[in-house]
C-alpha cells in the first residue's frame, strides 16, 4: 500500500519532470498561441501582441510544485 511518504515523492519527481516537458513546447507556444487568437478573433494578433507574448515565453521559467505545499493541503483536504 502507498504511504503518504511515497505519495509525496511521486508529486516531487513528476513536478521536477515537468520542467523537461515545459521548455521542450516552449518553441509551438507562440504559434498555437497565434492561431488561438486568429480563430477567437477572425485575424491574427498584432506585431506588438505577438512580439510580447513571445518575449514573455522566452522569459519563463518552469517553476514545479512544492511537495511540501502538496502534503499540507493533500492532509488538510482529506481531514473535511
Amino acid at each position: 500500500m502507498a504511504t503518504l511518504a511515497s505519495a509525496k515523492a511521486k508529486y516531487a519527481r513528476k513536478a521536477a519532470a515537468g520542467a523537461a516537458k515545459y521548455n521542450a513546447a516552449k518553441g509551438s507556444m507562440p504559434g498555437n498561441y497565434s492561431r488561438g487568437v486568429a480563430e477567437f478573433l477572425g485575424r491574427p494578433p498584432g506585431p506588438l501582441t505577438t512580439q510580447a507574448y513571445q518575449a514573455g515565453i522566452a522569459a519563463a521559467q518552469y517553476r514545479a510544485g512544492d511537495p511540501e505545499k502538496w502534503e499540507r493541503n493533500y492532509v488538510e483536504s482529506m481531514s473535511r
